[in-house]
């Protein structure tokens, strides 16, 4: 901690007028994109709120005003801020809950897990607490667009409030309101717009939640032994990573695609088809659309390709390797004019596809063998 002089400061005059203020609280909402955050948590099984909170303090912590308090008449800066959040109980009542931030992502979820147990035990409102905190809550039944905070006496309350609300699905997009309030005598817009800014810039990234579990560091194995050919070893190593995790999405995408690599065509698709019932997303479910589809199409179950690739288009409809493997099953099915028109529309587009650019090599196969099917 230390003390800021407020004589030389810069801001002096603006802490002068703001401080004086009856009401010198100030509020801004505006929605943060969580849909990386929120398929990383549906990914690896993690609450949402825990995960969202890390990212809410870290970034309050990167913003020193968002570390200043005013304690009589001086002005301090605290060296780490700390959260104080609301935790559900029974009867729909809260508690209050405070926990010592770490910056090391592990230690942070194993300091709020615990502190969150030990809150829902016993309700505890009203005690004293230190202005080293951040006021912090979430009211997820509604996508708020503004919100305000009950303060004591705002004059001297310069702790700052953070709070977000419910998702908003748009497209693939997910979206969440997030506020945040505070003294006006030490914080200004510009801190904020940039707390915004960083926690956006967190929310893209993420890179400091990818702590690696044994698990994971098998499924690194596993790809990089695929990725040189190993297909035999990757596919073992996949098949014994699902007998630890039958429900794990992307194991059975990629154990599928070892299988297909391996002209074991009939064993990948129930891998296929069980990665996409367990809830696959992004670019990993457009592939495996991709490899299910044409290997549907390979063992000749054409109808059952042709109602993939429509559903598939459904959902990415800019993905010409789709466009170009649904082609090919209209051309097994009978329709030729129609898979014809399709193939003339992707020539004829002024951008080329690097979707089909990656599937260059298996495209110009089936061009040779389109109608051989593969038992």
């Amino acid at each position: 901690m230390k003390i800021i002089n407020t004589e030389t400061w810069s801001r002096k005059k603006h802490y002068e007028f703001f401080k004086a203020f009856d009401a010198p609280h100030f509020n801004v909402t505006a929605s943060v994109d969580v849909t990386k955050l929120h398929t990383h948590a549906k990914r690896t099984g993690q609450s949402f709120f825990k995960l969202f909170l890390y990212g809410a303090v870290k970034t309050a912590n990167a913003i020193p005003e968002l570390r200043y308090r005013i304690r009589g008449d001086e002005v301090i800066e605290h060296d780490v801020v700390h959260p104080s959040f609301t935790v559900m109980m029974d009867d729909d009542v809260f508690n209050f809950c405070t926990a010592t931030y770490k910056d090391a992502f592990p230690d942070f979820m194993e300091e709020v897990t615990a502190r969150m147990s030990g809150a829902k035990r016993e309700v505890v409102v009203g005690d004293d607490e230190p202005d080293s905190l951040l006021y912090i809550t979430s009211v997820p039944w509604v996508t708020f667009t503004s919100i305000s905070h009950p303060t004591h006496d705002q004059q001297h309350d310069t702790v700052p409030r953070i709070a977000w609300g419910k998702f908003t699905e748009t497209g693939n997009r997910m979206t969440m309101p997030l506020s945040v309030q505070a003294h006006h005598a030490l914080v200004d817009g510009v801190h904020v717009g940039r707390y915004y800014e960083l926690l956006q810039a967190w929310l893209d990234d993420l890179s400091d939640l990818e702590v690696q579990t044994p698990e994971e560091k098998g499924l690194d194995e596993a790809i990089r032994l695929r990725e040189n050919g190993e297909l035999e070893r990757a596919k073992q190593l996949f098949l014994m990573l699902l007998r630890q995790d039958e429900k794990n999405p992307r194991l059975h995408a990629h154990c599928a695609s070892c299988y297909d690599s391996l002209g074991e065509e009939r064993q990948a698709v129930p891998h296929y088809e069980r990665a996409i019932r367990l809830g696959l997303t992004g670019d990993e479910l457009r592939e495996t659309y991709i490899g299910l589809g044409s290997t549907y199409r390979a063992l000749g179950r054409y109808e059952d390709a042709e109602a993939l690739f429509a559903k598939a288009i459904e959902q990415f409809p800019d993905i010409g390797a789709l466009k170009v493997f649904q082609a090919m099953t209209h051309y097994n099915l009978g329709r030729h004019s129609e898979a014809t028109g399709t193939l003339l529309e992707l020539l004829a587009s002024p951008e080329p596809d690097d979707s089909i650019k990656r599937y260059r090599r298996a495209i110009a196969f089936y061009a040779r063998n389109l109608d051989e099917t593969y038992d």
